[in-house]
């Protein structure tokens, strides 16, 4: 009876410990550093780094706190991810400080910013550097235009950003690169009609009232293309709810195993890699959702005179996420090239924040 009353507080205290060290490894892990040399050294020692600088925005006279916080990577990827958090922002008259703030550059002629400052307090968002020398320097400048091209950067201070300083701007989707292959069965003119709901950005060739080529049955177009091209901004999109979460460096290996059982040959497998591999920024996972025919027919349609035996149409949404999350995987029909065969793929980069002002 004795010992029973020993034990009990005994491991009530191992669990309090346990339980207290836990939180406090979750949330007290960062090296504190007081200069970037130090944040360089501490990160390339393995181990997770903040720093904290306190700037100025001149454009709206306010004093911005933030916090950085690079935390080096080994899984599913090799990397440095660089937190940035708002930790305060208040009206100042004037101050003379060097650093470059995190969200001045973003909010350059943001006109809605000043009244509503006050929401991007504690908003944060992240990006995966690929070097430490990347991530650190992204601490030192903050989300400029270099950054911003380079990586893809999430959280809900994008968010709130897009809503607050681009939502006039926003509206449209761009849809990517879509190419459509034609291959009848012998050599034809072949008549190709796009209506997207929005308008066309680019075509090549020229589109004009539409596409009238001469199509041959290896493929060939106007003997010189492989592919009528083009690209949109269209005006709504309503994503499917299933699809794909996929490891940044697992992109390419899962375009090898998914695309041509989804129906692509070889050479169009290769040359949609060549172009979304190249255009997918980086970061820890993509949600990759795949496009479907009432979507396509309602906002791309395509129609192709003469009528084609078979048609596949691959377009994707691609979005960068910091987290591994589940989504259900949708039912793939096999597909079969039967007589005059037509093949589109493209998609929409839901990775690009465009913070260019």
């Amino acid at each position: 009876m004795k010992n029973s009353k020993l034990i009990y507080p005994v491991f009530a205290a191992i669990i309090f410990i346990f339980a207290f060290t836990g939180k406090s490894h979750s949330q007290i892990t960062a090296v504190q550093c007081k200069d970037y040399a130090s944040l360089y050294n501490t990160i390339i020692s393995g181990k997770t780094a903040s720093i904290d600088k306190t700037t100025y925005l001149k454009d709206f006279k306010m004093i911005e706190v933030s916090r950085i916080t690079i935390t080096p990577i080994t899984e599913p990827q090799t990397g440095y991810d660089v937190n940035f958090k708002i930790t305060d922002l208040y009206k100042a008259d004037d101050a003379v400080m060097d650093e470059n703030s995190v969200i001045g550059f973003m909010m350059t002629g943001c006109k809605e910013f000043a009244n509503h400052y006050k929401d991007f307090i504690n908003t944060s968002c992240s990006l995966t550097a690929d070097t430490p020398d990347d991530a650190v320097r992204a601490a030192k400048s903050g989300i400029d235009s270099d950054i911003d091209m380079k990586y893809a950067i999430t959280g809900d201070l994008v968010t709130l950003y897009q809503k607050t300083c681009l939502k006039d701007t926003q509206k449209p989707m761009p849809v990517k690169k879509p190419a459509v292959y034609l291959y009848p069965e012998s050599d034809i003119k072949v008549n190709v009609q796009i209506a997207v709901n929005g308008k066309l950005t680019f075509t090549e060739p020229l589109y004009k009232d539409g596409w009238e080529v001469n199509a041959t049955s290896n493929g060939l177009i106007d003997d010189k293309y492989d592919y009528l091209f083009y690209e949109a901004d269209l005006n709504k999109v309503d994503l499917p709810s299933e699809g794909w979460i996929v490891s940044y460096n697992e992109l390419e290996n899962w375009f090898n195993e998914n695309l041509p059982s989804m129906g692509l040959n070889k050479k169009e497998t290769e040359q949609f890699k060549e172009y979304w591999l190249k255009n997918l920024k980086k970061s820890n996972y993509y949600e990759i959702r795949l496009l479907g025919s009432d979507f396509l027919s309602a906002n791309m349609k395509l129609v192709v005179t003469p009528e084609p035996q078979s048609i596949l149409r691959l377009n994707f949404h691609f979005k960068p996420v910091s987290e591994k999350t589940q989504l259900t995987a949708p039912t793939i029909s096999k597909f079969t090239r039967t007589g005059f065969t037509v093949v589109e793929w493209g998609g929409i980069n839901g990775g690009d924040l465009k913070i260019t002002p």
